[in-house]
């Protein structure tokens, strides 16, 4: 039985692209579910069935789910979206100034079965920034949403959807996945201040710290 859930679950998503997977990209096309979030971006960005040449940027603004724009605390830039993928979308207009839906999907079909790479939604290009981050707890510019086309682990997938409305700026995207403090954490943390006029949970190992409040600070340098 967990065999076959398991072989459902690889033949539910379709052929894989190699080179597409996991990233969240308009030469990803090859599943139902890609070419849905396709379709209800275009919906939203066109008129009358037909989006336009000046439409571009709002519509990959919106596919990608209205990516962070600008620089991060670690010093890269970030981009709405991939400057080739709209150089590409340019392209199309040859005929006219707008495109309907399926010469979109067509064009991007096409493209992807000619192994058109995306571009990688990375944040960090350097792995000594990602973990200095790590560290210091520095929150991610990008959701995950914005980044992968499904949900990376089975927590994810509940409020993964959270991020699906990219027509109304007015509206605050929802963070399901945000970095988030307990009642219990912030009460040991204010518990902690009031005693040692500071917070010491990350200075000290669950031992140490137990010691330190066992023994008033005695011995352990405070």
């Amino acid at each position: 039985m967990g065999t076959a859930a398991g072989f459902f679950g690889i033949t539910y998503q379709g052929a894989v692209n190699g080179l597409a997977s996991v990233t969240l990209s308009i030469f990803n096309m090859d599943h139902p579910d890609d070419r849905a979030w396709l379709k209800l971006v275009f919906d939203m960005s066109a008129v009358n069935g037909e989006l336009s040449f000046d439409q571009l940027g709002v519509f990959l603004d919106r596919f990608y789910r209205r990516r962070y724009e600008g620089a991060t605390l670690s010093g890269s830039n970030l981009l709405k979206y991939p400057p080739e993928e709209l150089e590409f979308l340019k392209g199309l207009f040859v005929n006219g100034p707008t495109i309907n839906f399926v010469t979109l999907q067509e064009a991007l079909m096409a493209a992807q079965a000619d192994y058109a790479e995306p571009a990688a939604p990375v944040e960090y290009k350097s792995n000594a920034l990602l973990r200095n981050d790590k560290v210091k707890h520095t929150r991610n510019k990008l959701d995950p949403q914005q980044q992968f086309r499904k949900p990376m682990t089975t927590s994810q997938e509940v409020g993964w959807e959270l991020l699906c409305n990219p027509d109304d700026p007015d509206v605050p995207l929802g963070r399901p996945f945000h970095l988030r403090t307990s009642a219990t954490t912030q009460f040991a943390d204010a518990m902690e201040k009031q005693t040692w006029g500071r917070s010491i949970g990350g200075e000290f190992s669950a031992y140490a710290a137990h010691k330190l409040a066992e023994f008033g600070g005695l011995g352990m340098g405070v």
